[in-house]
């Protein structure tokens, strides 16, 4: 029945306008703000109906002045959430590694006037140097290599760890506050790409876990850096009882408070 959907989803998409261009999102916590894209390639951010569990988490969590990272920002939903929540004081770094997409991204800092957003077209992994690869990619977004290609399109990228940047970026304010993961299966080299950033500041933390991630090799990432391996589901309707981490959701991961 899942694969039958997913079919029926992608027939829709090829009938709606491919344009992408600054629209503006019709419903949500975002509505009236302007996202680029098209109809085909992200329907429910033009709608205002992507990702309500995790705006309302940022809704709760993001405090104004703070510094946050959007590991995965595709055409900047999520990012446009965080800059409205940290404020004109506060700071977001987005990374998007697909060149064409971090364009869309500019183009949704643009038309929102966005000043707080730092757009940072890099890939993040667990290298010590900038390293090209090619990895799979469909609608703008790149996917982890070890996953198979979708449609059989491939995009290059390049890819870094942030604790071999991060001094760089973050200029005088080297704190981080909270991290947002979505990385199409690359999180667990993400993670430990981050280790150090990770155990020093202890940020809050929210990953979205993929198809084809090993959770166990994921969870000890996790724990690797100073986490409870026990996640809690940002849509808390989406399961009951012990966390089974679904593909394709997000889930809060916790540093122990320390004494």
């Amino acid at each position: 029945m899942g694969n039958l959907r997913q079919d029926l989803k992608s027939c829709v998409r090829l009938f709606l306008p491919s344009t992408v261009r600054p629209r503006r999102i019709l419903s949500g916590p975002l509505r009236g703000s302007y996202i680029a894209t098209s109809w085909q390639n992200y329907p429910r951010a033009v709608l205002g109906q992507a990702e309500k569990g995790l705006l309302e988490w940022f809704a709760a969590n993001v405090r104004s002045g703070e510094t946050w990272l959007d590991v995965g920002a595709y055409c900047g939903y999520t990012a446009l959430a965080l800059c409205r929540l940290v404020g004109s004081s506060g700071r977001v770094f987005a990374f998007e590694p697909v060149l064409e997409t971090a364009g869309h991204l500019a183009s949704t800092r643009s038309a929102n006037r966005l000043e707080q957003l730092m757009i940072v077209p890099f890939a993040l992994g667990n290298c010590d140097e900038l390293m090209p690869v090619m990895v799979p990619s469909a609608r703008g977004m790149a996917a982890a290599p070890v996953r198979p290609a979708m449609n059989g399109a491939t995009e290059p990228i390049l890819i870094i760890a942030l604790d071999h940047i991060w001094d760089r970026l973050c200029g005088d304010r080297a704190p981080i506050h909270g991290v947002k993961i979505d990385v199409q299966g690359a999180e667990v080299d993400v993670l430990k790409g981050m280790a150090n950033l990770l155990i020093r500041h202890r940020p809050k933390l929210v990953v979205e876990i993929h198809p084809g991630v090993d959770r166990s090799e994921f969870l000890e990432a996790v724990e690797s850096v100073g986490y409870l391996p026990q996640g809690q589901p940002v849509d808390r309707q989406s399961e009951g009882g012990e966390v089974t981490y679904l593909d394709d959701r997000s889930y809060v991961f916790h540093a122990p408070v320390m004494a």
